[in-house]
């Protein structure tokens, strides 16, 4: 009886996992008609037609025969898979289509699980009374060298999958012992990469991750300005996102200086989602690590480890965090690295779509 079937030392929060969704749909069946190509007639009811396909699913698996099965999202119907022509009447019985396959993938399966993929092995998973191989091209691999039946497996062409990673503003990292913030994503003569303070790393500093290199600050300026740029590596994926803290980010579409006086707001790792106000541009300050100029001056509140974090006036990119004091409750002020002169100084583009 059978049934159905890192990143952490960068710092980085767990939403930059998750890849960037399609564009948004008014219900669930626009999405599928638009990105299944599905009729109207063909996705009105569909969600409910897979639940009954499921529940059908379980049942069926408690067979000694089955051998997993697949729905067909445009005629709704479920084909089980046996591997014994007794048990086709049983699953007519529940009510899918049953298919008689020469085996159970499930096994093979279980086989390749109980080591270490070949070079050149990329992936596999079961199919229809056998297991599909996937295989860098040109590699050579043969069924022999996966240690299974040649009838087992099926072998077909893939490229090398990477994981993904987005590039959200307002998401900590950490370098050298020390918590920094990223601020806006930005490309430019063939690379790309993300805004952040300039005391957070000199140029060549590398982010390591635990399966090699995120990125490595390519440009860097402190004291004088503070702002850095660091070249992302694949497969992260820069976006124009800043995060909220809420259930959708700030979509920044340019970086439009707002006047004195204007409703600030920026993503703190410490602190949230927070507003406040433009208090004053072309601000000096006197760190003990040397004097920066050209800063502007707000009543945001920063912690530590916001170095770089993103301040936007509306979804304007206006600058990142650059240092300031106070605590919630008592008063704060934060200096902000005016985000356009860094652009133009090292020939970047605000990433805005």
């Amino acid at each position: 009886m059978k049934h159905s079937p890192a990143l952490a030392a960068l710092g980085l929060a767990a939403a930059m996992l998750a890849s960037a969704g399609p564009a948004a749909a008014d219900t669930v069946e626009d999405a599928l008609v638009r990105d299944l190509g599905l009729t109207a007639e063909q996705a009105h009811g569909l969600p409910r037609a897979q639940a009954r396909a499921a529940e059908i699913d379980a049942a069926a698996a408690d067979l000694d025969a089955y051998a997993g099965s697949v729905f067909d999202v445009r005629t709704r119907v479920l084909t089980v898979h046996v591997t014994d022509g007794s048990a086709v009447a049983a699953v007519e019985a529940l009510g899918a289509a049953a298919e008689v396959v020469d085996g159970d993938p499930d096994e093979a399966v279980r086989a390749l699980n109980a080591a270490e993929p070949p070079e050149g092995v990329v992936g596999w998973y079961p199919e229809a009374g056998a297991v599909v191989v996937e295989v860098l091209p040109g590699s050579g691999v043969s069924a022999a060298d996966l240690g299974v039946p040649d009838d087992a497996v099926r072998l077909v062409e893939a490229a090398r999958p990477s994981t993904y990673g987005r590039i959200i503003g307002g998401h900590r990292f950490t370098a050298y012992g020390g918590s920094c913030t990223i601020g806006f994503s930005a490309r430019g003569d063939g690379v790309e990469g993300f805004l952040t303070a300039g005391h957070c790393g000199r140029p060549g500093d590398v982010l390591q991750g635990p399966d090699g290199p995120v990125g490595v600050f390519r440009h860097s300026v402190f004291p004088g300005s503070d702002g850095a740029f660091v070249q992302v590596s694949p497969p992260w994926v820069v976006t124009n996102l800043v995060e909220r803290y809420s259930t959708a980010y700030l979509e920044v579409a340019g970086s439009t200086p707002a006047p004195v006086g204007s409703a600030l707001c920026m993503s703190s790792p410490s602190y949230g989602w927070q507003c406040g106000t433009l208090q004053a541009r072309n601000q000096t300050v006197s760190y003990p690590q040397g004097t920066v100029r050209g800063l502007f001056r707000t009543n945001l509140c920063a912690g530590p480890g916001d170095s770089g974090a993103p301040i936007v006036a509306g979804a304007q990119a206006q600058g990142i965090v650059s240092g300031g004091s106070g605590s919630p409750g008592g008063g704060c002020t934060t200096f902000g690295q005016e985000v356009n002169p860094l652009l133009a100084m090292w020939g970047l583009t605000l990433v805005t779509s």
